[in-house]
């Protein structure tokens, strides 16, 4: 069960010691996140995620929505999507990827001049968690990882309903990046 580490002095909403159980399916209800079936046990500073959602993208928002929120260190995802990409849709991806990446050349390249970035995990929908550095905008993290300042709509989008605006974005906070 993947661990996703949060910082605890930022988050959505009033700074305040860690939120109890309640507190936690509260913030769901009042963004909308559908959480049937899910349930919310706090292990000291570590929340755990049980149950079933509808898909990865769902579980990727309640992970996120509890993980932001201010006091929760450690977020433990055991929630289980009921939709997953088979496995024709996983090769059909290949089909996307631009002429020349399946090469050998080109993947020693990519290998080569990968850089790890420090904070950043694939969450269960496929995401990339990204933690929000001083001075970041949603514009200069799209144009940093998809080369192209306009998809910071897409990250804002991908956000919702736990980011509401653009201007909302600050050092700590952590987004999902959907699949470019």
């Amino acid at each position: 069960m993947p661990l996703y580490r949060f910082p605890t002095e930022s988050g959505y909403g009033p700074a305040a010691s860690r939120p109890a159980a309640s507190a936690v399916l509260a913030r769901f209800d009042v963004l909308g996140l559908p959480r049937q079936g899910v349930s919310v046990r706090l292990e000291g500073e570590k929340l755990v995620l049980e149950g079933e959602v509808e898909d990865g993208a769902t579980q990727e928002r309640l992970v996120l929505a509890a993980g932001n929120l201010p006091g929760i260190a450690v977020v433990e995802d055991r929630l289980t999507p009921r939709h997953r990409p088979g496995l024709l849709a996983s090769l059909g991806s290949f089909a996307q990827l631009p002429a020349g990446s399946a090469s050998t050349a080109a993947a020693a390249e990519a290998v080569h001049a990968a850089q790890p970035e420090p904070e950043e995990r694939f969450g269960g929908g496929g995401s990339l968690f990204h933690t929000v550095a001083p001075g970041e905008t949603l514009e200069s993290i799209a144009a940093r990882h998809y080369g192209d300042a306009r998809r910071a709509a897409a990250i804002l989008e991908a956000n919702q309903p736990m980011l509401q605006r653009a201007s909302a974005v600050r050092a700590g906070l952590v987004l999902r990046l959907p699949e470019k």
